[in-house]
């Protein structure tokens, strides 16, 4: 596989520290299960002092006096070095401390909307392939995207796939493959995008006609999108409005199969507000 090279100033993009916290939050909780309740106060002490929302923190990156300032998407390095350092325990944390159901979620949409096998699927941030993992039988060739090279590695461990790229989920599909895709999924992926424009105009590009579309993303109370869409959390993940995705989907000529409210993940003891899409693409 490539490697992936960082400039020392990726360190300081504010929504990289975002990131940063969410793995500190993920080692306070393995150092408290190990019973070093002293180390985890300490490294959760520390970290309170990167808790400034990541909002705000690019909001004075970016000179920005905007209070309802939100960016479009999250820098691609930012998200490739943070789950680098966190694929040795990715799986184990997000499904026994975060109750992570993304992976069963998908499962039953498939499942729900599928009429004997697909024949090619795609799956966009594949991670170490949780969701590849539970609905592989219905699937006869699968390729998987990253731009982690740490995730790709332990998905490759696996042997899940017949085919995986270290790539950005856009730049992937602006790419003309010689074949397209009939399932498209995507776990908890896009998330890391704000503006989706670019996204689903891929997904159209590469998927045949009557394929489905899969993906979850995260969500707000509906006056959290008075300003824009989409807005981001001081987790450093976006959060979609319905009507936004009803809206990208449409103007690229999916029809929406299915739109419903979810819990992805715990986090803090608390439900993560989430969404399942399943669009079918009836294009060219």
């Amino acid at each position: 596989m490539m490697n992936i090279n960082f400039n020392s100033d990726d360190e300081d993009n504010p929504i990289h520290a975002a990131l940063k916290k969410f793995l500190i939050d993920c080692q306070v909780q393995d150092l408290k299960e190990a019973g070093k309740t002293e180390e985890a106060e300490q490294l959760a002490l520390k970290n309170v002092e990167q808790d400034l929302s990541a909002i705000e923190q690019e909001q004075l990156a970016s000179g920005s006096n905007d209070e309802n300032y939100t960016p479009d998407t999250v820098p691609e390095q930012c998200v490739s070095k943070t789950f680098d350092n966190y694929a040795d325990n990715f799986d184990q944390h997000l499904t026994k401390q975060l109750n992570y159901a993304v992976p069963l979620i998908i499962q039953e949409m498939v499942s729900k909307f599928t009429e004997g096998r697909f024949k090619r699927l795609l799956d966009l941030g594949c991670g170490t392939g949780l969701c590849t993992e539970v609905i592989g039988d219905l699937v006869l060739h699968k390729t998987g995207v990253d731009l982690s090279e740490g995730m790709l590695e332990k998905a490759d461990q696996k042997s899940l796939y017949d085919d995986l790229y270290l790539n950005d989920l856009t730049e992937f599909l602006q790419n003309d493959w010689d074949e397209r895709w009939d399932l498209i999924i995507s776990g908890d992926t896009f998330i890391y995008l704000g503006a989706l424009e670019e996204a689903v105009a891929g997904l159209a590009k590469n998927i045949e006609l009557n394929g489905k579309v899969i993906f979850t993303t995260e969500t707000a109370a509906d006056e959290a999108f008075s300003e824009k869409p989409y807005v981001m959390s001081n987790r450093g993940r976006f959060a979609h409005s319905a009507d936004y995705l009803r809206k990208v989907l449409a103007d690229n000529d999916f029809t929406l199969i299915e739109l419903d409210e979810i819990t992805p993940r715990f986090e803090d003891g608390k439900p993560v507000l989430g969404l399942v899409v399943v669009a079918q693409y009836n294009g060219k």
